[in-house]
C-alpha cells in the first residue's frame, strides 16, 4: 500500500511542472500555485500508513471506473499510478440522497447522487493520514453537471481520462481539460464541472483550509441569484447550514 501512494504522489508531482493548463486565464499564476501542490505531494510521509479496507463502486459507476481506465492516456508513469490507485483506495460516493438527511429532492446538490466518487489516497479518508492536503481519484459519470459552487481550499484537477468542461466565474466560458492537463481553482473561485458523453477520471489535490462551507449558487426565475452554505457533519454527511441572496459586494468582485 505505501508504494501506490508514493507512486501516486511523485507520478502527479513530476507531472505537474509542464502540464498544460488551458482552463485558466495567465492572471492566475499557475505554475507558481502548481509548485505548491508539487512541495505538499513530495513532504508527505508515505511510511506513515492507515489500515484501510479498498471498497467497490455500485456496479454501474464500477463500469465507468472500467471504461476510464481503458482509456486513460499521458504519461505513462501517471497512468500506471492511478491505475493501482484504482484498487487500492476506498471509494465512497461524494453525496448522498437528500432523502436520508432532510433535504429536497428538487435542491440541485440531489441530482449528483450517484454521479461522482472519490477514493483518498492522502487526507483524513486515506491511505496516507493527513490535515494539510487531500489528494485522489475522482470519478464523473457520463452527462453530469455540477453547478456553481465555491470552497475555501485551493484545488487541482488532472486529467487521466475523457474530457470534461471547467468554468471560472459567474460569466466564465467552459474551457476544456483533457487527459494530461491541469486545472486549478484557487480559494473561493466560483467555478462548474460538465461532463460529456463518456465517464472522466481525475486525480484532485486540495491545499489550504480544507474543511468550512462550501457555497452553491443558483440563479431564480427574475434572475436573481442566491447560494445556499453546506458543511460536512460528524458523520461526513453533508448539511445545509444558511441560504441567502447573495450580496452585493460579492456580486461586484466577480
Amino acid at each position: 500500500m505505501t508504494n501506490v501512494v508514493r507512486s501516486f504522489a511523485d507520478a502527479l508531482a513530476l507531472a505537474l511542472p509542464t502540464a498544460p493548463t488551458p482552463t485558466n486565464p495567465a492572471n492566475d499564476n499557475v505554475r507558481r500555485r502548481l509548485e505548491d501542490f508539487r512541495s505538499a505531494l513530495t513532504a508527505v510521509d508515505h511510511t506513515d500508513i492507515s489500515d484501510v479496507d479498498p471498497s467497490s463502486l455500485p456496479d454501474e459507476a464500477q463500469a465507468w471506473l472500467q471504461s476510464a481506465i481503458d482509456g486513460a492516456q499521458g504519461a505513462p508513469g501517471v497512468v500506471r499510478a492511478a491505475r493501482d490507485a484504482t484498487t487500492a483506495g476506498s471509494w465512497y460516493q461524494i453525496y448522498e440522497s437528500g432523502s436520508a438527511s432532510g433535504h429536497s429532492a428538487s435542491e440541485p446538490r440531489e441530482a449528483l447522487t450517484g454521479g461522482m466518487f472519490a477514493a483518498q489516497m492522502i487526507g483524513s479518508r486515506g491511505l496516507v493520514k493527513s490535515d494539510t492536503l487531500l489528494a485522489g481519484l475522482f470519478l464523473l459519470g457520463p452527462g453530469l453537471h455540477y453547478p456553481l459552487h465555491q470552497h475555501p481550499a485551493t484545488e487541482i484537477y488532472f486529467g487521466v481520462s475523457g474530457e470534461i468542461g471547467i468554468q471560472h466565474g459567474l460569466d466564465g466560458e467552459p474551457q476544456a481539460l483533457s487527459p494530461g492537463e491541469v486545472s486549478l481553482t484557487p480559494s473561493n473561485r466560483l467555478h462548474a464541472l460538465t461532463v460529456g458523453v463518456s465517464p472522466v477520471l481525475l486525480l484532485y489535490c486540495w491545499l489550504g483550509q480544507l474543511g468550512g462551507r462550501q457555497w452553491w449558487w443558483r440563479q431564480d426565475s427574475e434572475g436573481h441569484w442566491h447560494r445556499d452554505a453546506y458543511e460536512r457533519t460528524a458523520h461526513a454527511s453533508w448539511e445545509r447550514t444558511a441560504s441567502e441572496a447573495v450580496p452585493a459586494d460579492v456580486l461586484a468582485r466577480l
